[in-house]
């Protein structure tokens, strides 16, 4: 490192504890939920599933954000007309998104119960093979 960072209080490798400072960030990226391949607790399977019932249900239908002004005054219009004259175009494709989106949280639902079925039989057959 350039004798002017140190003299001017920039750390040295010395000072920082690099294993610490990539655990602490893992963690962060972990808890935000930007890393979908890590290790998940069930706060964050709750977490997740919560995000999912909120937003599968998709919508064409959104509200119009009104402008100040004159642009204000003449868009607004213009998009609720044009929003409406869409609405056939892009509603069928929300539609099937809405479907595939409920039909897949269902397949979830399913395939966890299936995982804590088969788990508590594992901690059986392990039960049962102490004895």
């Amino acid at each position: 490192m350039p004798e002017e960072a140190i003299a001017s209080g920039f750390p040295t490798e010395d000072d920082v504890d690099v294993d610490a400072l990539f655990a602490a960030l893992r963690e962060e990226i972990r808890r935000s939920g930007a890393d979908p391949g890590g290790p998940a607790d069930a706060d964050d399977r709750h977490a997740a599933r919560a995000e999912a019932e909120r937003l599968w249900p998709v919508s064409a239908d959104r509200p119009l954000r009104l402008r100040p002004g004159f642009r204000g005054g003449v868009g607004t219009p213009a998009k609720g007309v044009l929003k409406k004259l869409m609405r056939w175009y892009v509603e069928p494709l929300a539609y099937d998104q809405r479907s595939f989106n409920a039909a897949t949280l269902r397949l979830l639902d399913d395939l966890e119960a299936r995982v804590k079925k088969l788990e508590s039989d594992l901690v059986l057959l392990r039960g049962a093979e102490k004895h």
